[in-house]
């Protein structure tokens, strides 16, 4: 009878420990940060590989600063990889500093991207003290 109620119980704290694991899993955050414009080919595939492997239920944002905000303003060549990203249902979040240090404004961002009041360096430690796991592509 007492092997019988340990067996119980350990199966019981199994199957416990499991439902979290595969809960998280359907869950998973990933915060992206790029800051170089050469860096964007690499991001769309490392977006499309994590939505194929982590599922529709996950969190997948995109920062963006440094040089590579160009890339989301009206000066970009083409949109082309911001779609390929919204596709994906990645959040494109773009910093406020790093457009004003190159002349932009607000106005200026590709519909479909968030403007970063205070910054993308600040949203990355927000996103990362939220338990976003953070890829430096």
């Amino acid at each position: 009878m007492k092997r019988f109620i340990r067996t119980g119980i350990t199966l019981l704290l199994c199957t416990s420990l499991l439902i979290p694991l595969s809960a998280a899993a359907d869950q998973s955050k990933v915060a992206l940060h790029v800051n170089t414009p050469e860096k964007m080919t690499m991001l769309v595939h490392n977006v499309k590989n994590l939505r194929e492997k982590l599922g529709p239920k996950a969190d997948i944002v995109v920062v963006i600063n440094g040089p590579a905000v160009i890339r989301f303003s009206t000066l970009a060549e083409s949109r082309e990889q911001l779609d390929e990203l919204l596709t994906e249902k990645a959040e494109i979040m773009i910093c406020s500093y790093a457009m004003s240090n190159r002349n932009l404004t607000r106005v200026q961002l590709l519909e479909g991207t968030q403007f970063l009041e205070n910054g993308g360096v600040a949203k990355l430690v927000e996103l990362q003290e939220d338990g976003y796991a953070y890829i430096k592509p």
